[in-house]
């Protein structure tokens, strides 16, 4: 089996309402979905989404690389994934979203070409997966009554968005968990929004209102200060920005400074590298998160399957699947609330709309 072409379909997708993090406001997102075509007839998806803050990635950089890309990888038998990755590595450093494309769409092929879904080709045996869903930043009483409306919907995992002034945070959580109860989980993410000594400060309330886990308090540089809150807050820490690929596993790892990394498939260049950062972190005692930033149904879904193949990704943030709108991608899962069942169905398991895509 070769390589016959590979199509970048445009779309974008917009959020139900506007999502407000520390350091941007996100009301839609552009995308490109993956075609993979090959000689024996059977194609496979994946989905490149740029987060141009968080990777440096945009559409018009996707398209660009992924036409080189495209170039270099005609030819080559898309189940390789391994000589895959080593071609479009020598090519470009980073690029992460439209690698994660490319690589998405060749798992989808070869869990095709073997006849199973995709979770079990990687080793997985049960197709459960049970996510958060992210409330944004707004005023504290908007957000209790955005996270009741998630919790009378049967989420039963929030993550909650901070990382603004302490004492405003420290009103939004309060709210938030009295609003709630004491059943719901709560974790939050401050998306690099914080110093090491507000951090600190917050955390004896965090912990008096039972947050279980904080992601990403300080700027993604600050490894030290990671750890030092690791060390001193008594709150699990969990690495997002912080880890891109398997160099910055290793350091976080070696330095034990987090308990957690957030492993995104657009950041570190899809589920081959992942395999890899979740190894990293298994073998130095650090578990696993997998996390999205706002792809849609397919992107979502080779983390679901990653996640239920994986038993060191203990926390599953993918939640755009249920915050957009979107029309393009359809099936591949079942949901109550966050806990989703993956279908039985060879790859991904969902369909396409292409009509409703740009092919470029």
């Amino acid at each position: 089996m070769v390589i016959t072409d590979i199509q970048f379909l445009v779309t974008g997708f917009r959020f139900e309402e506007p999502l407000k993090v520390a350091f941007a406001s996100i009301t839609d997102m552009d995308s490109c979905i993956v075609k993979v075509l090959t000689n024996e007839g059977i194609t496979g998806f994946g989905e490149a989404a740029p987060l141009p803050f968080v990777t440096g990635d945009n559409l018009d950089t996707i398209l660009t690389v992924g036409k080189d890309l495209k170039e270099a990888l005609i030819g080559m038998d898309p189940r390789s994934i391994g000589a895959v990755h080593r071609v479009m590595d020598k090519l470009y450093t980073g690029n992460g979203a439209v690698k994660a494309g490319i690589d998405i769409a060749c798992y989808d092929i070869a869990a095709k070409s073997a006849g199973v879904p995709l979770y079990k080709y990687l080793g997985g045996d049960d197709p459960h997966v049970h996510s958060d869903v992210t409330i944004g930043i707004d005023t504290p009483e908007r957000m209790a009554v955005k996270a009741s409306d998630w919790a009378s919907r049967g989420f039963d995992i929030l993550k909650i968005k901070l990382g603004e002034a302490i004492d405003i945070d420290a009103a939004r959580i309060r709210a938030i968990r009295q609003a709630v109860g004491p059943d719901i989980r709560l974790r939050i993410d401050a998306n690099q929004g914080w110093t090491v000594k507000d951090t600190l400060r917050i955390s004896t309330q965090l912990d008096e209102l039972g947050i279980g886990l904080i992601e990403q308090p300080v700027p993604a540089d600050d490894f030290d200060g990671l750890k030092e809150i690791r060390d001193h807050s008594g709150l699990l820490v969990a690495a997002d920005e912080s880890c891109h690929g398997i160099k910055d596993a290793m350091r976080l790892s070696s330095m034990r400074a987090a308990d957690l990394v957030n492993i995104k498939l657009m950041k570190c260049g899809g589920i081959y590298p992942a395999i890899k950062i979740a190894a990293i972190c298994e073998s130095a005692g650090l578990r696993c998160m997998i996390g999205c930033m706002g792809e849609s149904t397919i992107g979502n879904l080779a983390g679901m399957h990653l996640a239920a193949a994986l038993d060191i990704i203990q926390e599953v943030d993918l939640d755009s699947i249920y915050l957009l709108k979107q029309d393009t991608v359809l099936g591949g899962y079942d949901h109550v609330g966050g806990a989703a069942t993956l279908w039985d169905t060879p790859g991904l398991g969902c369909g396409v709309k292409e009509a409703a895509l740009g092919d470029r």
